[in-house]
């Protein structure tokens, strides 16, 4: 494991150089007024560090005690089912709407994280409702954002 994480923090290391240059070419410019490379020159220096970090750990740490696959305990079906979700939403928002298909979105995730419980399906249409109406609120009228209204007008 340890091969592992010195050659992906060296690739990491190298790629955040690569960018940092090219973002100095674009031109960083300053806060109150960012150049082309800006976010890519802050974006590349965040990489560097977190490359440098995992090479440090790798090189001056401990040895690692045996882990388990990486995938081993996860449940394979409930990520089918979530990405199929997530593909469905995108289809059906322009249809009937953001708020009307944000609500059922988040109704769903709400209920597949705790399915079992009675007392939970009361909740997640409470945390449904609350989550479709803050994220309107911040994004629709607070950063004048345009969402589809959908067949009901909502």
């Amino acid at each position: 494991m340890k091969k592992y994480n010195l050659g992906s923090g060296l690739f990491w290391l190298l790629l955040s150089i690569v960018i940092f240059i090219e973002s100095l070419h674009l031109g960083v410019g300053t806060v109150q007024n960012p150049g082309m490379g800006f976010m890519a020159f802050g974006a590349s220096g965040l990489l560097g560090l977190l490359a440098l970090v995992l090479l440090f750990r790798t090189i001056f740490g401990e040895k690692e005690a045996e882990t388990a696959p990486l995938f081993s305990k996860t449940l394979w079906k409930r990520v089918l089912i979530l990405l199929i979700t997530l593909v469905v939403y995108a289809r059906v928002m322009p249809v009937i709407g953001y708020l009307v298909s944000t609500f059922l979105l988040m109704a769903f995730l709400y209920w597949i994280s705790e399915p079992k419980k009675v007392r939970w399906a009361f909740w997640s249409l409470v945390l449904s409702f609350l989550t479709t109406v803050t994220s309107y609120y911040v994004f629709s009228v607070l950063l004048n954002c345009q969402f589809p209204s959908g067949v009901f007008g909502l």
